[in-house]
């Protein structure tokens, strides 16, 4: 399966047309461009955000929370640099309220083995890309500044003890240049 980083742009697009109210409509478009930077490694991201964003999460990442900017980046830096940006969020659950936006759905990542191994997972072949597939939800709390919706930070839920891993098939893997032409065409 070649994962498809658009889903997630054009759900929250589906959901921010729906929209009438334009404080939620606007953090709806904000979450559209959040992820599009996201996958695409584009420090545009850390202009979607609060000048001090905190992101909490539970059931992965060692129940980490990062607090501040200078750690927010430095969170991405380790996603980008890895090369395991490109995700596709399967959504099955959104609302956006006068606080932000809570979703539930599922994650898939795409990831090389190398970052695998480097993490301390044991995986059969080091040199291929594997998917990660996992439970997701995620509360994204926003604040309005100088009139723009900006994201306070991220709250996420990953099944981690359910996640799955399987390997990819060269075919089925999404490469930046297809995930940069595909935003490119819209």
């Amino acid at each position: 399966m070649k994962i498809q980083p658009l889903k997630g742009w054009h759900a929250y697009t589906d959901l921010m047309n729906q929209e009438q109210d334009p404080r939620r409509k606007a953090m709806l478009e904000n979450m559209r461009y959040h992820l599009k930077y996201e996958c695409l490694a584009d420090e545009e991201i850390f202009n979607t955000m609060v000048a001090d964003p905190e992101y909490k999460f539970y059931a992965s990442y060692d129940n980490q929370v990062i607090n501040g900017m200078a750690a927010v980046r430095e969170f991405y830096d380790n996603i980008w640099n890895s090369r395991s940006s490109l995700v596709e969020l399967k959504i099955s659950h959104c609302a956006a309220a006068d606080w932000g936006v809570a979703c539930a759905g599922e994650w898939f990542q795409q990831v090389p083995g190398e970052t695998l191994v480097a993490n301390g997972q044991d995986i059969p072949n080091p040199d291929a890309w594997y998917l990660s597939q996992a439970h997701l939800s995620w509360f994204f709390p926003f604040r309005e500044v100088d009139g723009v919706m900006k994201l306070v930070g991220e709250i996420c839920y990953i099944d981690e003890a359910g996640a799955t891993l399987h390997q990819l098939d060269d075919n089925d893997v999404l490469t930046m240049e297809e995930a940069k032409a595909s935003w490119a065409a819209m």
